[in-house]
């Protein structure tokens, strides 16, 4: 089961560069997993000198808890880079909105375009798109670092933002973006700017709560 700041926890690699084909982040030869203390929802909480120690050299991520999830197959690999929305998904195809949502018990997140309607906000994505040159983004159906609240992170504003400092920003679930715009409707949490929206910019958002999602 999942655990939270389980001590001695082994990444593989940098936080925002983690892209796995296995779910404990190492495998043989033939894909049989190797069991490293990093399993399907584990999640860790960072200070700041914590996650940018463990940040990719030239790049930045913030104090926060941060999760091990699947991206589901079917997501849209530019979607799922840095500042992005990322959603929770329920199940695939013509049973989505019955029971048992295996995806859902598969711990499987999605960007936003392939989320339902339902839109459940389980986090931002934080491996930017190139690091040191190379492609970095997570490949959909591999395993991946998550920001999942507790702290701040990275957001990528549309195209209108109102307000400044302390303004609610609230994830886009057509596009993955963020806004503060109060009028969007959303069911997700909101976080709080802490540093000025601009359009169309990263900016950096502070979400208080952890978005608890655990696998079976």
């Amino acid at each position: 089961m999942a655990r939270i700041s389980t001590p001695g926890i082994w990444l593989p690699g940098y936080l925002n560069t983690c892209n796995s084909p296995s779910p404990t982040g190492q495998q043989d030869a033939v894909g049989n997993p190797y069991f490293m203390g990093l399993n399907p929802g584990k999640m860790i909480v960072l200070g700041a000198n914590e996650a940018q120690s463990a940040s990719f050299p030239g790049t930045e991520i913030f104090d926060g808890s941060y999760q091990w999830v699947k991206l589901d197959s079917g997501a849209t690999a530019n979607l799922a880079t840095q500042g992005y929305a990322a959603y929770i998904k329920l199940d695939s195809g013509a049973t989505q909105g019955a029971l048992p949502e295996t995806d859902y018990n598969s711990f499987t997140v999605t960007t936003a375009d392939q989320a339902t309607a339902v839109g459940l906000f389980c986090g931002i994505f934080i491996n930017p798109a190139t690091a040191g040159g190379v492609a970095n983004g997570p490949t959909p159906g591999n395993w991946t670092m998550i920001f999942v609240g507790g702290g701040r992170a990275e957001v990528n504003f549309n195209g209108t933002v109102t307000g400044g400092l302390g303004a609610a920003v609230i994830p886009i679930i057509t596009t993955g973006l963020f806004s503060n715009v109060a009028a969007v409707a959303s069911v997700a949490k909101q976080g709080v700017a802490v540093t000025v929206p601009v359009a169309t910019t990263p900016g950096v958002a502070y979400y208080s709560d952890i978005i608890f999602h655990f696998p079976n």
